[in-house]
């Protein structure tokens, strides 16, 4: 029912818009009449199906969640937080590293797991290089939960 009182008052909004951007003379009478014919065939609709089945119904349409967008931007939230991670563990621990996290393509982007791979350590000081694997897992664990493996 809802879907059928929305349409009408589209189609109503639509019929004034364009009578009052219509000309005048004949062509504007001629755009008139289509509109109020457009009007008349959307409150009209749901009877035809009742004179043809022999009951009224009045279809709600279907609203689905639109995947293609959701996973779109799911990439674009992996991308963002891929940069700020590996520029984060730069800075903090001096070292290069890859990231790769994926989301959940629903409406949560919930992030489900967080891969990173350090390419170079960044040697420094006295064997500080040797638990900074550690150090990075608990950042990220910190940071972003118990979904990060680093390697």
């Amino acid at each position: 029912m809802k879907a059928y009182v929305l349409s009408i008052v589209g189609a109503v909004l639509i019929s004034a818009v364009i009578t009052i951007i219509a000309p005048s003379g004949k062509m504007g009478r001629f755009v008139k009449g289509g509109m109020k014919l457009f009007t008349l065939v959307v409150l009209v609709a749901p009877f035809v199906s009742w004179f043809q089945s022999g009951k009224l119904s009045l279809s709600a349409s279907a609203l689905g969640e639109d995947d293609g967008y959701f996973a779109a931007c799911a990439e674009m939230l992996e991308a963002r937080d891929e940069e700020e991670i590996v520029a984060a563990i730069g800075e903090k621990f001096g070292v290069e590293a890859t990231a790769e996290v994926s989301r959940r393509a629903d409406a949560t982007f919930e992030r489900k797991k967080i891969i990173v791979k350090i390419s170079d350590f960044g040697i420094s000081g006295q064997g500080e290089h040797k638990d900074i694997l550690d150090r990075v897992q608990a950042f990220l664990n910190e940071q972003y939960g118990n979904i990060a493996e680093v390697s």
